[in-house]
């Protein structure tokens, strides 16, 4: 997908396939297919094409960045998705839908994703007849009190989000058991300590270079355990 007209610290590519791949805890190759889109050949059958589902751009003379904020936004809620149980390539025309009913090129990584996506997804999986995006939809959305919204599986990854001007802008990263965040306006978008607006970066070189982690601790104003979480995540 390309990014449509949104804030620059949005769109502006910021991570290699990989960097966002380890920062939300996913293999890099599935990253690079959500993002890119495939083609799978088949011998008794026409090919199958699997079109993008995440934003990014190509490399740029002298730089790994392919990935900006709104495509890691993008892959953060897919992987709510597939936290729920729900195969990507089954929900492929469901996020193809949100797209067209929301009137948002990215609206995995957008606010009414979190408002109004369980009612519009909910809408889609009874709007034909085809039983593979039912199925799949029932494994995101449940009818609450008269109401659509979404499991608590996809609700609880959709609460660790903040949201500014409508779309997602910072996301806690799930590879992380501290509370790290990235948030494109702070320290470039790279992994950071909420509380210290620490890069997580600083703290791993400096423990790799040999200091203790309470020393490292100590400087940055941390919790040792703290340091000691970033080094087994790092």
């Amino acid at each position: 997908m390309t990014a449509a007209t949104l804030d620059r610290h949005l769109t502006t590519p910021i991570y290699s396939f990989a960097d966002g791949a380890r920062m939300l805890g996913m293999p890099p190759n599935t990253l690079h297919n959500w993002a890119t889109g495939y083609v799978l050949k088949r011998a008794d059958a026409p090919p199958s094409v699997a079109y993008p589902l995440v934003t990014s751009s190509a490399k740029r003379p002298g730089s790994r960045a392919v990935l900006p904020f709104v495509g890691l936004a993008e892959a953060y809620a897919l992987l709510a998705f597939k936290e729920a149980g729900v195969p990507v390539l089954r929900i492929r025309p469901a996020v193809k839908w949100l797209d067209e009913h929301l009137g948002l090129p990215q609206a995995l990584a957008s606010e009414r994703l979190m408002t109004d996506g369980a009612e519009v997804l909910y809408d889609f999986a009874h709007h034909g007849d085809d039983d593979d995006a039912r199925e799949a939809i029932e494994g995101l959305v449940v009818v609450r009190s008269g109401q659509q919204v979404f499991r608590p599986v996809v609700e609880q990854f959709l609460k660790r989000v903040t949201y500014r001007n409508g779309w997602i802008s910072a996301i806690r990263l799930p590879s992380y058991q501290a509370d790290v965040i990235a948030d494109p306006l702070i320290n470039g978008g790279l992994p950071t300590l909420r509380r210290r607006g620490v890069r997580v970066a600083d703290v791993l070189g400096r423990v790799r270079a040999g200091e203790s982690p309470a020393d490292v601790a100590d400087d940055y104003g941390l919790d040792p355990s703290e340091v000691v979480s970033l080094a087994g995540a790092g």
